[in-house]
């Protein structure tokens, strides 16, 4: 099983965002940022790429997480699209953003989006089955700090 963390955050020193990463460095991960880590990242593969263009074969990942990330990105669709490009068949993405309602969403001045239920919903329902969006707005209904999509490839 491949897993792939997207934007886990690249420095200890200050430099850009603190090392903060979802699954424990391990040889089934691969970390990918826009920099590289400014520590040695022993036992993973840290890879150094833009988000919108993943440098993956098609159909070669089966889970993909990315906490924080899409609401610095240009083009959130087109991050979207290489998801589900790179994910195997009944691969998992999961995507956690700042919610519209948390002040966490306007902090940041690199922030490019603030994104709200029926924003993400429009992103979303294109590239995820209708059972996973029911499960979606479900999950919004809570109005956390985050809002967290969940989408299996089909």
């Amino acid at each position: 099983m491949v897993k792939l963390e997207i934007g886990p955050g690249y420095s200890k020193k200050n430099r850009g965002y603190t090392f903060n990463p979802h699954y424990c460095p391990g040889y089934d991960v691969i970390y990918l940022d826009i920099n590289p880590p400014d520590f040695k990242c022993s036992r993973s593969i840290w890879i150094v790429a833009d988000a919108h263009s993943l440098p993956f074969r098609d159909d070669s990942i089966d889970e993909i997480f990315a906490s924080h990330l899409i609401e610095h990105l240009e083009n959130p669709l087109q991050f979207l699209k290489e998801c589900r490009r790179v994910l195997r068949r009944g691969g998992m993405v999961t995507v956690v953003t700042p919610n519209f309602l948390s002040m966490n969403a306007y902090l940041d001045p690199d922030h490019k989006h603030v994104f709200n239920f029926v924003k993400l919903r429009w992103l979303v329902s294109s590239l995820f089955p209708r059972k996973l969006r029911l499960l979606f707005k479900l999950i919004l209904l809570f109005l956390s700090d985050n809002l967290t999509v969940m989408g299996e490839k089909v």
